[in-house]
């Protein structure tokens, strides 16, 4: 029974890696090596080959991505919080230097009396 489970189970590492390097993308290969190449290398050696065709896959693809497991989606570019978000800090600046300014303008007529034309 032990022996039965265990050809079970290198059947469905071969059957798995051989579909996983049939879908994969020809352009994003591990090692660089050509898709067909990883294809039949999957089933001469079938065992040896589909376990280092796995883990190839599996250190290229986990290269890029963060600690923590897959991304979701796309992650939007830009500021998530208005006080983070460089624009809008810049446009309160800009409203304050502008009521400073009215202020002083309000006190320099105060002082000086209206002005005539």
């Amino acid at each position: 029974m032990p022996r039965l489970i265990a050809v079970i189970l290198l059947v469905a590492i071969v059957v798995y890696a051989f579909i996983v390097a049939l879908q994969m993308d020809p352009r994003r290969t591990p090692a660089g090596i050509n898709k067909w190449v990883w294809v039949i290398f999957t089933i001469l050696p079938p065992v040896v080959g589909s376990i280092i065709f796995l883990v190839a896959n599996y250190v290229m693809n986990s290269k890029g991505r963060p600690p923590g497991g897959p991304r979701r989606g796309p992650v939007a570019p830009g500021p998530m919080a208005p006080d983070d978000d460089p624009d809008f800090l810049r446009s309160l600046e800009d409203e304050l230097r502008r009521a400073q300014y009215d202020k002083r303008l309000r006190e320099h007529e105060d002082e000086n009396g209206p002005e005539s034309s």
